[in-house]
């Protein structure tokens, strides 16, 4: 656990832009993430995860991974990757499911639309991002989702009110931009929200259907 935090802190400094966490989510956030997973009445299942760090979601995605099912983990820090595979590679569940799994070292705008996603599990931090790349994230999520596809992304708890009392103006403005396409324009169908304390910071886990 010390490993993994050092490693989300350089890299929360080094890339702050794509990282936007100082910490990896808790066991709680990761829970709730990835509830659409967890359905025990579901088929079998394509998966993505989109900004899985150090893998303190990734981890318990393949603990729930079952006959059928597979997943594909998009990570655009070459870093990440690294230490993401070198811990995978130490987990009993990863080497049984390695045949269920395949990674994607780029942006998620740059996925590949050879396949379509029933659940997209999404750490990436939209409110780092300009508006121009989040419809860009948003309109390749559209191409590889289904009308049935949920996904689960968060936000921390009150960042866009602390970002409007004292972020510069630009970076007001940007936020105000990301929020309206994201919150207010009707660009996704929002299932339900689930707030989760026990995370550093407490977050908001939004449920979606990106391409409904």
């Amino acid at each position: 656990m010390l490993k993994e935090n050092l490693v989300f802190l350089r890299e929360f400094l080094l890339e702050f832009k794509t990282t936007g966490a100082c910490f990896p989510t808790s066991k709680w956030a990761a829970q709730a993430l990835i509830t659409p997973l967890r359905d025990q009445n579901r088929g079998r299942k394509n998966v993505l995860e989109l900004g899985p760090g150090t893998g303190s979601v990734t981890i318990p995605i393949i603990k729930e991974l079952r006959d059928g099912d597979h997943l594909t983990i998009c990570e655009i820090n070459p870093r990440f990757m690294k230490a993401l595979k070198e811990s995978l590679e130490e987990m009993e569940e990863f080497r049984r499911a390695r045949h269920q799994i395949s990674f994607f070292e780029g942006a998620a705008q740059d996925l590949p639309t050879d396949k379509v996603f029933d659940i997209i599990v999404c750490a990436l931090p939209f409110v780092n991002f300009d508006l121009l790349t989040v419809q860009a994230i948003f309109s390749k999520l559209r191409e590889i989702s289904s009308r049935e596809t949920l996904m689960t992304y968060y936000e921390y708890i009150g960042v866009r009110k602390f970002n409007e009392a004292v972020a510069a103006p630009e970076r007001r403005d940007r936020m105000a931009q990301v929020n309206e396409y994201l919150k207010v324009s009707g660009s996704l169908n929002y299932l339900g929200h689930e707030r989760v304390w026990l995370n550093v910071l407490p977050i908001n886990i939004y449920t979606v259907k990106p391409a409904a």
